[in-house]
């Protein structure tokens, strides 16, 4: 496995070696695909690529080539590659950001489809929901017990003491952060337009005092290192901060969190669409499900697989957020952001 990370404008390479072994074959392909390489855009989490790839490696006899960055800086790099695609598969980000972009990718629907939960199914016949990720809190609990407040809920974020003390990254450019965005807006006010929703959205900027993080994983990493007192980020990459030993803690916000699927689809005019469609395949097989369940962090969403570790949707508030809307208005959504931020910044 190879990977690239891209970091603004710079790039590195990190050359990594693992080795897994599984009996059994999580795909069937017609065609010989041992050998070809896959190149993998990805804004994915460490943990959880360390845990996939190297078995659909050993499984496949394809060599994956990563390259992970955030997941606007992907949609640009693939919309810019579009008229000559250099990536074949697009692992990570939300539905909604699919959605809208659906002209980049290439129809596929996976023979696993029939085994996956009703919020599993590809229903847009280009893009396959792999994981469910949620909204979530993360709060630095020593950093938390220093100014002597609690957080249980959105509306706690708007305590003066936490004024320039919450991380939250850039809903215009990162899925995460727009997943967050859309989240609130719905908790908070019951829907996208109300004005006690954006009422809110404003007052939250205020909150950040002018800062937005631009990686979703450094979101998570400022809080556990205690330059934030609370993050706005999502279940999965809270649940590796928890699981490092950091000082932190999952609050799941008492006005409701939404999860959604995070989708992985292959590029439309890639070089490998059978490496391609032979890796949906796998993430969406039982072997593949049951290492996202056992393995990472994620929520996987094949029936009859559970998360360990996890509290279950009942133990706590959930909403629901109308996935049509949210696609259709995209744009409007991050312009409205955009011009509180400028209004006030």
């Amino acid at each position: 496995m190879r990977r690239i990370s891209i970091l603004r404008a710079t790039a590195t390479v990190v050359m990594t070696m693992s080795a897994a072994t599984l009996s059994g074959t999580a795909f069937a392909q017609d065609t010989d695909i041992s050998g070809s390489d896959l190149i993998v855009y990805t804004p994915n989490e460490e943990g959880m690529l360390d845990s996939l790839i190297p078995v659909f490696e050993e499984e496949s006899g394809v060599v994956v080539q990563l390259i992970t960055a955030g997941t606007g800086e992907l949609y640009q790099r693939i919309r810019s590659e579009s008229g000559n695609p250099q990536g074949d598969i697009m692992f990570g980000g939300g539905a909604a950001q699919a959605s809208a972009n659906i002209e980049l990718w290439s129809e596929y629907v996976s023979g696993n489809d029939a085994d996956m939960v009703a919020a599993g199914k590809n229903t847009s016949g280009a893009f396959t929901p792999y994981q469910a990720d949620g909204s979530n809190l993360l709060v630095n609990t020593e950093e938390l017990a220093e100014i002597g407040i609690e957080i249980t809920s959105y509306a706690d974020l708007l305590q003066p003491e936490l004024m320039g003390r919450i991380a939250y990254g850039d809903p215009t450019a990162s899925s995460s952060a727009f997943a967050q965005l859309t989240n609130m807006l719905k908790a908070v006010g019951g829907d996208y337009e109300s004005d006690e929703s954006w009422d809110y959205v404003s007052a939250l900027v205020t909150q950040l005092d002018g800062v937005m993080i631009g990686s979703s994983t450094q979101v998570a990493q400022d809080v556990a290192n205690g330059e934030y007192v609370v993050a706005l980020t999502y279940e999965p990459l809270s649940l590796n901060f928890v699981r490092s030993g950091a000082p932190v803690e999952i609050v799941y916000p008492s006005e409701g969190a939404a999860f959604l699927p995070a989708t992985i689809q292959i590029i439309e005019g890639g070089p490998n669409p059978d490496a391609a469609e032979a890796f949906i395949d796998f993430i969406t097989s039982e072997v593949g499900q049951t290492i996202i369940a056992e393995e990472t962090a994620g929520r996987p969403l094949r029936d009859g697989i559970v998360k360990p570790g996890l509290p279950a949707f009942s133990e706590f508030a959930t909403i629901a957020e109308d996935g049509d809307y949210v696609a259709e208005n995209r744009d409007v959504i991050v312009e409205r952001f955009r011009s509180i931020l400028e209004a006030q910044f």
